[in-house]
């Protein structure tokens, strides 16, 4: 049975595509009804086996959850009770005594090591009970999951999770508070795949046809007079799928032993692959990995000579990295990007003599600059742009504006613009903004995020695997799991895009 964080991917990918069925069939005149059918029919097919798997899992779940805790039992050999935790935790101090025991009197290991008494004073070498070390080494490496044989007894307290007890008297005998499940790092929201529709493909490269210039010379013409000449033509295009993977190594006991880490590892690789689809999505160099948005930027709408503040684009003056260095709940590789082309660039007011810094563009006027770049792509393309991607912090900027008696623009911080009650959505210009951490601060992207404009192209859902079989994982006893997906980026009209970049004005220099 798939593991909830595949089930999980499953339902995400099937409602992509349960979004996208309108527009990639129904809208479709050259599919037949029949073959409309059939598509339906397959898609729901895979719906439903989804819907019995995952009740399925949250079944097995919830029996999981109610069998944790049965109480007490009693040792088949002693015929003692085994308290709740030992029962939960056959790892347990008294646990891992029960084994050293068992190992300590078996004929077959006094023969091996060539001793028969003083077994615990004459052992002088690791072996490893399950995930646990017979010594009282306190290194990560020979005691993984922080005690010994004799439970934490001796073990430096600098290792994690190795001083569960109280100390004093009787602290051995309170047991602690043991929470079930993992806290876990947090990560910010992924937001661009969400703005970008996606298609199954078979192919590990894609090509297409695009009408790259006409001349329209159609004009009225004179009984006897001569027919202007059109001319059109066509450019092929090509896109190549990249592949993304995540890979590590995990133990047979923890697999064994530990199905709820094992589950949280697993669903940790997919969650690494999504986080740098992401990256990948958008600022991807090309194979192995993905060719992503902004590498299509030399071709994106530029500001002109008649745009309503001035031709302004420009080469980015340094590196930009996506996400930036030192962004907190990235969890993905980031991309650097170099001479990055500008369709735009805002300039904040000089330094003046009284306040020599230069200034960063003021909230209106970058609003203002963010309404030509709307223009400019809707004279492109025809259509106004689906949203304005930025950092965080540049929305804050233009939330927040001011007008001249102080009062905010689009609201205080009560909710309210004046008095009249405001809808919490964020957009600008009636174009809904985008925000993300993944965008360095001042840098904006804004375009028509449409199926006609730009899509993905998925040349496989997400693969797992494992093997213990990899390098030495055999004989040591380690299990490598593996996951990966393969995707490409198709951009059809780069001109439905722009870039916008923020920066502070010249400082003063007298």
């Amino acid at each position: 049975m798939p593991t909830k964080a595949e089930l999980d991917h499953k339902g995400r990918e099937l409602t992509d595509r349960l979004k996208n069925f309108a527009t990639e069939f129904e809208a479709n005149d050259s599919i037949t009804e029949d073959e409309k059918e059939t598509a339906w029919k397959a898609l729901e097919g895979e719906f439903k086996a989804w819907e019995s798997n995952m009740s399925r899992c949250e079944s097995a779940s919830e029996m999981a959850a109610k069998l944790a805790n049965c109480g007490e039992a009693l040792d088949a050999k002693s015929g003692k009770s085994v308290t709740k935790f030992e029962v939960a935790s056959p790892m347990s101090r008294a646990g891992i005594k029960a084994l050293a025991r068992e190992a300590a009197s078996h004929e077959e290991f006094a023969e091996v090591f060539g001793f028969k008494d003083g077994f615990r004073k004459k052992l002088d070498v690791n072996v490893m009970l399950g995930m646990k070390s017979l010594s009282n080494d306190a290194t990560e490496a020979h005691n993984l999951m922080g005690e010994g044989l004799d439970g934490n007894a001796g073990i430096a307290a600098a290792a994690a999770g190795q001083t569960p007890f109280l100390g004093g008297t009787f602290g051995q005998g309170i047991q602690p508070d043991w929470r079930p499940g993992i806290v876990e790092q947090l990560f910010y929201q992924l937001t661009i795949p969400d703005l970008i529709s996606s298609f199954a493909t078979t192919a590990p490269n894609i090509s297409y046809l695009t009408e790259s210039s006409d001349n329209m010379q159609a004009t009225s013409v004179a009984e006897g007079g001569t027919f202007p000449f059109s001319s059109i033509e066509i450019a092929r295009e090509y896109a190549q799928i990249g592949k993304i993977a995540n890979a590590l190594t995990i133990t047979d006991e923890a697999v064994s032993d530990a199905a709820t880490l094992y589950n949280f590892v697993q669903g940790r690789l997919l969650l690494g692959l999504q986080r740098q689809e992401e990256v990948q999505i958008l600022a991807g160099t090309g194979y192995p990995g993905v060719g992503g948005l902004l590498s299509f930027a030399s071709n994106f709408t530029k500001s002109s000579a008649g745009s309503i503040y001035g031709d302004t684009h420009a080469t980015a003056g340094s590196a930009l990295v996506f996400p930036p260095a030192g962004t907190y709940g990235a969890g993905a590789q980031a991309i650097s990007l170099s001479s990055l082309p500008l369709g735009r660039v805002v300039t904040g007011a000089a330094g003046t003599s009284g306040d020599t810094a230069g200034k960063y563009p003021d909230p209106l006027t970058v609003s203002l600059n963010l309404k030509d770049v709307a223009v400019d792509i809707e004279l492109a393309v025809f259509q106004s742009p689906t949203a304005h991607i930025m950092n965080p912090r540049d929305w804050q900027l233009l939330e927040t504006a001011q007008d001249n008696n102080g009062q905010f623009m689009n609201t205080s911080y009560f909710g309210n613009v004046y008095g009249v009650s405001r809808t919490p959505v964020k957009s600008l210009w009636n174009i809904p903004v985008v925000t993300t951490p993944l965008m360095p601060k001042g840098l904006i992207l804004t375009g028509w995020f449409d199926a006609q404009s730009v899509q993905t192209a998925r040349r496989q859902g997400v693969q797992m695997q494992m093997t213990n079989s990899n390098e030495s994982d055999f004989i040591e006893g380690k299990i490598t799991v593996r996951a990966d997906e393969r995707l490409g980026l198709l951009c059809y009209r780069p001109t439905a895009f722009q870039l916008t970049q923020l920066v502070k004005g010249a400082n003063y220099s007298g």
